[in-house]
Formats: structure tokens, sequence, C-alpha cells
């Protein structure tokens, strides 16, 4: 069995970001194979739900949640990860830039130990045009010591992404994202009912503005509903650009929603669209998935899967394709697309935690063993 050590500036039950989530499952898979888990990471977006600053144990493993007064300076979380750090095999790190991954990567290569690092799109050349100064100092020094470190990519264009800013010789592993697979909710609305659907964060890279502009050009008639915090300068642009063009009546923004309320809203949805310019992955895909909502995606992701299954469409976030993708899902025969919502759940269960940790334990044992060939994708067991 090997003892694997997680750290991340945010980790379950925070609901900042995918990555949140996807560790956490990851974890919490490992330990009911029998593997020993150490999680360390911050208070930030936990609320009252965890008791701070002493090791927790947890269904996912022994877990620490620093207080952290300023984020970008999580010293008690780097005082909490140096004994997990001394007694792990593996330190697997979540984000490129947040400084306890940059400051513990050398010291775990000082100690012997084996690294391996999930970037989760900050890599992308749309999440590198924000500090972009800052984020090339940190990854010029990563540049030193990257020749030891595995690197994990979900997709081919990832792949690309992590040899563009690192280097041609880098080591990668190309393996998707897994979740777990969660109950399927009451559906309590009619498709004459439903609407369109947006989860994520409020951001540019998501590109919220391209559906919000293709809504007006969507013949169906159905509202949209925005699930995010909108509390910030992006978010007041959003509800500006639905004045400017008269469709602001048809758009909910209901703010940040997180568990069965969030996939309460995935359920009774016609379809969600995921209209990013970039995305390495996209976790609300797959959550939508599970309550068999049929999902646009669009071409700046790795959901291609979505059109050959027909559980989706995987469309271009330009304007009109995009409004066209939604008006094609919206002219389906009942029949045609209860067929869709079918799909859904069968193409989810592809990437079911469960069916697949054996393919991180793969990975774990022929990095630590040195058996591991670089950039290849586990095959399925």
């Amino acid at each position: 069995m090997i003892h694997i050590f997680f750290t991340a500036g945010s980790f379950y039950p925070a609901q900042i970001g995918g990555p949140d989530n996807v560790m956490y499952w990851q974890a919490r898979a490992l330990v009911r194979r029998g593997h020993t888990i150490s999680v360390a990471t911050t208070d930030d977006g936990v609320g009252d739900r965890v008791l701070l600053n002493r090791w927790l144990d947890t269904d996912y493993g022994r877990a620490y949640y620093a207080k952290t007064a300023i984020h970008y300076a999580p010293v008690r979380l780097w005082l909490a990860s140096l004994k997990p750090l001394w007694q792990c095999d593996i330190l697997h790190l979540s984000a490129m830039y947040y400084p306890i991954s940059w400051m513990l990567a050398p010291l775990a290569l000082l100690l012997g130990k084996k690294v391996v690092w999930t970037p989760h799109g900050e890599l992308d050349p749309d999440a590198m045009i924000y500090s972009t100064g800052r984020k090339k100092a940190v990854l010029s020094f990563i540049r030193l010591f990257k020749k030891r470190i595995l690197f994990q990519s979900t997709c081919d264009a990832e792949t690309g992404y992590i040899r563009a800013q690192l280097g041609v010789d880098t080591n990668i592993v190309q393996l998707s994202c897994f979740v777990e697979v969660v109950p399927k909710q009451p559906r309590t609305l009619t498709d004459a009912q439903s609407y369109w659907l947006f989860v994520g964060r409020i951001h540019p890279k998501k590109a919220l503005e391209r559906l919000i502009n293709a809504l007006p050009l969507v013949t169906d008639g159905r509202r949209l509903k925005v699930v995010g915090d909108y509390d910030n300068d992006y978010g007041r642009e959003m509800m500006a650009l639905a004045e400017q063009l008269g469709c602001r009546d048809r758009i909910d923004f209901v703010g940040h929603k997180r568990d069965a309320e969030k996939y309460g809203l995935m359920a009774n949805a016609f379809c969600l669209v995921m209209p990013s310019h970039t995305e390495n992955f996209g976790i609300v895909v797959t959550e939508a998935l599970t309550q068999g909502t049929p999902v646009i995606a669009s071409t700046g992701t790795p959901w291609q899967l979505l059109s050959e299954r027909k559980a989706g469409v995987w469309a271009s976030n330009d304007v009109e394709p995009l409004a066209e993708a939604m008006n094609q899902l919206a002219r389906l025969s009942p029949d045609a697309y209860a067929q869709y919502r079918a799909n859904a759940v069968r193409v989810v269960d592809e990437f079911d935690v469960e069916r697949n940790i054996q393919k991180w334990e793969l990975v774990y044992h022929e990095f630590l063993s040195g058996k591991l060939r670089t950039t290849f994708t586990p095959q399925p067991s």
C-alpha cells in the first residue's frame, strides 16, 4: 500500500472550483482501496463545516484544514505539511501557482519523495493571460527541477500546453479526471418547463458572454439560469449585457449553489451549456450527465464524446454556432430528447472513480518503481 499526501490551497468541502472535488473523490477512492492518505489545505471556502488547525480522521484520510488569514501566505499550512511530507511515499500537488505547491515540491525531492503535479488547466493559454508576470516567475522556478516530477494532463490539448510552458522533455501522464457518480435527483419539471443552465465560476475564461449573446437567437423561449457567484466585475458586466440585449427578463442569476440544490437544478434543466474558451476537463459536464441532462460544450473543451454518443453537442463557442447547437437540441422530438437523456447517464459511467481508480494505482506504483513510461494513458482495466 502507498502513502500519498495531497496538498492544495482549497479542498472539499470547499466548492471554489472543480479540483476541490476531483482530488477529494480520488483520495476517498484510494482510502477504500486500502492506501494511506493525508490531506493538508487551508480553510478557504469551508466555512464552519470542519474543525480547523487539527488533524481529522475522515473517509478520505487524515485531513488538516489550516486557518489562513492571508491566503497566499499559508504559514500554518506549511508547518502542518512537514510531518506528512516526511512520512509519505508520494506528494501529489494540485495547482501550479499556489505557494504551498512550489515550496513543497523541491523539499519533497530533497527528501527522496516522488512528486506528482496536476495543473488542473492552469497552463492553458486562456489562464496564462492573467497575472502573467507572477506565473512566469513561478514556472521559471519549477523548470529547475521539473525533470524529476510527473505532471498529469487530462487531454491532448493540456499535454500540449504543459509542454509549451515547461518543455518538450516534461514527464507527463495523460489521464482523465474521475468523478463520483452522485444519485440521480428527482426531475420535477416537464421538458416544456425546463431551462438552459450555466454552472461555474463567473469569470472571463468561462465565456458566459457568448451564451448571453446567443440566447436571443434561440427560438424555444426557455429561460437561462446562471449558477455561480456573480458579485464581481465580470458578473455585473454580464447582467448589463443582458439588459443591453433585451433578454434580461429571460435570465435568472441564482448565485452559488452546492450539493443537492445544485444537482436538483441540473436534473430539471433541459440542457447544461459550458461555453468556456478552454477547459482541461469540466467537472460540471459530468455532474449534469449524472442527472441525465444533455450538455453543450465548446470545442475548447475535451468533450467531443458528447456529439459522438448523442448525449449533447460539441460546438464552437462563437455566438451563432452556439445558438444553432441550442436550437438543434430544442428541435428534437420528445422521443429523441429522451434518448439523449438516457445516453447522458451511460456516458458518465465511463468516468466513475470507483471503476477507474486502478488507473491511478498503476501510475503511482510504476512511478515509485521507476517503470513508468512518460506521456502514456493507462488502458481501461
